[in-house]
């Protein structure tokens, strides 16, 4: 994965974020609780907060995007998006092992939510995340700090 990095994103970056967002999570919202355009849009640019991301390149050209919240007590993967000509290609897996590696660092938790109409559940589970936890709509999942003693 020597072709992928990460670098902040920025306020220009809402564009491509958006049409990023719609392009990975549109059948999933659809399927929960139904996507209406103008709204998703709507509520995606009103929350739009350029800090809480990073835009994942490869060979410098924006493939996806990345929000991390870590605090003391756990990383959470809040977004992971990657676009769909560049999925299964093992980058989210790739990105999603180095936040492991924060985390067993900090010996805290890796957590994440996803909908529960998302396959990428089953890409969580292979990378070490068990439910712990749902709601209607989604599981809540959690890969414990590594016991580095």
């Amino acid at each position: 994965m020597d072709e992928v990095s990460l670098r902040p994103a920025t306020e220009s970056d809402l564009d491509f974020l958006w049409r990023l967002h719609r392009a990975t999570m549109r059948d999933y919202v659809d399927q929960t609780w139904s996507w209406q355009d103008a709204d998703q849009e709507r509520r995606f640019r009103h929350k739009f907060k350029p800090e809480r991301f990073q835009i994942v390149l490869c060979r410098g050209e924006a493939i996806g995007a990345l929000s991390v919240d870590d605090d003391c007590s756990r990383v959470f993967l809040s977004i992971i998006e990657i676009t769909p000509e560049y999925q299964r290609r093992g980058i989210g897996a790739c990105l999603i092992r180095q936040l492991c590696d924060q985390a067993d660092t900090a010996n805290v938790p890796l957590e994440l939510q996803v909908l529960k109409v998302n396959p990428a559940k089953g890409l969580y589970e292979r990378l070490g995340l068990a439910t712990i936890g749902e709601t209607d709509t989604h599981y809540l999942m959690r890969r414990p700090a590594a016991d580095r003693t």
